[in-house]
């Protein structure tokens, strides 16, 4: 029998519960996105003059091109999944059903897919390792920190969940999902809008590889 979907009921309001964290400033800068940027900058220049070594159109070519779409449309579709389930209820309730019941941080764990995908699709396993890398150097300090959080706004509901859901690596099981969702409509459409722009990597990677073969850009190294 197959999962049955969630109904979903969409909103434009939701109840803030007060805590003791500050408001975010228009103004304040995300420590975990600054920090990708900064640790993507090398290895975007690596990637701009730099070709793999693989034969063009052979099977390795062939195999990553499209391991690395795959993996991106998986991180595309995971997230939209767990955004629906997370959209305006974030430290406002203990989001415990769909990815979060078999996962505690199913959008980290799909973007981390997503980050190798998006090596994979410039057909180039050291890229896909190095982004692998900056994922974890950049991102596993605010998974701690957010569950920190999580800890203090929920106290022993969280621990009890924490218990029996895995951080990082998911159970292999149907997830729980209730019969109606209720969605904040302008969080999970900027949620929606930031998920479907994943797969445009892969045609990044297509045109790049193309302005290398075509001489458009110079190819410095070849790397596996």
């Amino acid at each position: 029998m197959g999962v049955r979907a969630p109904k979903v009921q969409f909103r434009h309001r939701t109840r803030v519960i007060q805590t003791s964290f500050p408001p975010r400033t228009p103004f304040a800068m995300n420590p975990r996105l600054t920090a990708t940027r900064l640790l993507l900058l090398p290895v975007a220049f690596l990637v701009l003059v730099s070709h793999h070594v693989y034969v063009e159109g052979g099977v390795w070519d062939t195999l990553l091109g499209a391991a690395g779409l795959l993996l991106l449309l998986v991180a595309m579709g995971g997230r939209i999944w767990a955004s629906v389930y997370l959209a305006g209820r974030k430290n406002r309730t203990l989001v415990t059903e769909g990815p979060y019941s078999l996962v505690r941080n199913p959008l980290y764990l799909f973007s981390l897919i997503g980050f190798v995908g998006a090596g994979l699709a410039f057909e180039s396993l050291i890229i896909a390792a190095l982004f692998a890398v900056i994922f974890f150097i950049a991102h596993w300090p605010a998974i701690h920190s957010e569950e920190g959080t999580l800890r203090e706004l929920f106290g022993e509901e969280f621990e009890a969940y924490r218990r029996r859901v895995p951080r990082f690596i998911p159970l292999l099981r149907r997830p729980m999902s209730r019969e109606t969702v209720r969605l904040d409509a302008p969080r999970f459409s900027r949620a929606l809008r930031d998920c479907l722009a994943i797969p445009l990597i892969f045609i990044v990677a297509d045109v790049m590889e193309w302005a290398k073969l075509s001489g458009v850009l110079p190819i410095l190294i070849e790397i596996p």
